[in-house]
């Protein structure tokens, strides 16, 4: 009878493993990515002083998407990349502050968010950021006009658009809020080691071998407390980064909650620096 329910035991455990292994590489929606399927309301943002226009635009393979868009009165646009979760109704307020201070504002929303229908992967939120940013391309702005601000997974796809449109001519900064190195690597720090991460991970959404190969200032903004992405992560990451860099840890602050410690403040003061360092 022991040896039976030990045999039942060891096969319940790899089973386990098995089924955990087959439903990361198959079906990573379901630990990854937290969307809202709602369109956001623009209503409501511009009743909270966030005066945007919605715009549509086209990703690479013909899905339509859509963003809020406020023309800039000082020639610079931030352009806003969300995480992994909502829809861009959660995260306007980040940018009201630069809008008051003149700065444009563009947050675009990816396909799989915001009631666009479409598959979530690294592939397509990366082409969906690039095409936001040749909208504003169509509109006569340049990358000289464009501040790209990433915030977690938006941090891969802010530095890929840097990475992929920044060849020619630099961006005028790529800001990141608690960015990480690679998908793959959070994962490893947080889950014990025990599964094949490297090969059932398809979507690893690495920054570091893109970041290293940027020319532009860049702005790092990591939480000491953040148990979603540890802020050793962004140190890292930082790390790779080229000069100018500068990079800032709030304390006790976790994964959501900069706003609240005003880290607005902090990234206009950076701006204002870099503006004057030209």
């Amino acid at each position: 009878m022991l040896k039976k329910n030990i045999k039942i035991f060891f096969i319940t455990i790899i089973t386990s493993w098995v089924v955990f292994c087959a439903s990361v590489y198959f079906m990573p929606e379901l630990y990854f990515y937290n969307p809202s399927l709602n369109k956001a309301d623009i209503t409501n943002a511009i009743s909270n002083d966030f005066p945007a226009e919605e715009v549509k635009y086209n990703s690479y393979d013909g899905t339509e998407l859509y963003g809020w868009f406020i023309k800039p009165k000082n020639n610079k646009i931030i352009v806003f990349f969300h995480g992994n979760s909502y829809n861009i109704e959660s995260f306007y307020h980040k940018l009201i502050p630069f809008v008051e201070g003149g700065y444009g504002a563009f947050i675009g929303e990816y396909r799989g968010f915001g009631g666009i229908k479409g598959k979530i992967n690294e592939k397509n939120l990366g082409e969906d950021a690039i095409s936001a940013v040749k909208y504003l391309y169509s509109q006569g702005f340049t990358n000289k006009d464009l501040i790209l601000y990433g915030m977690s997974l938006g941090s891969y796809t802010s530095t890929h658009t840097a990475y992929s449109l920044g060849k020619d001519e630099a961006f005028a900064g790529l800001i990141l809020e608690v960015p990480f190195d690679s998908i793959l690597n959070v994962v490893k720090q947080r889950i014990p080691n025990i599964f094949p991460f490297s090969y059932i991970i398809k979507d690893k959404y690495d920054n570091t071998s893109k970041i290293s190969q940027l020319n532009l200032p860049v702005l790092i903004m990591g939480a000491s407390d953040d148990k979603v992405v540890p802020i050793e992560r962004a140190e890292d990451l930082y790390k790779q980064a080229n000069n100018p860099k500068k990079m800032i840890t709030y304390k006790g602050a976790s994964h959501s909650d900069l706003y609240n410690y005003r880290n607005w403040r902090d990234i206009r003061d950076w701006l204002k620096a870099n503006e004057k360092n030209k």
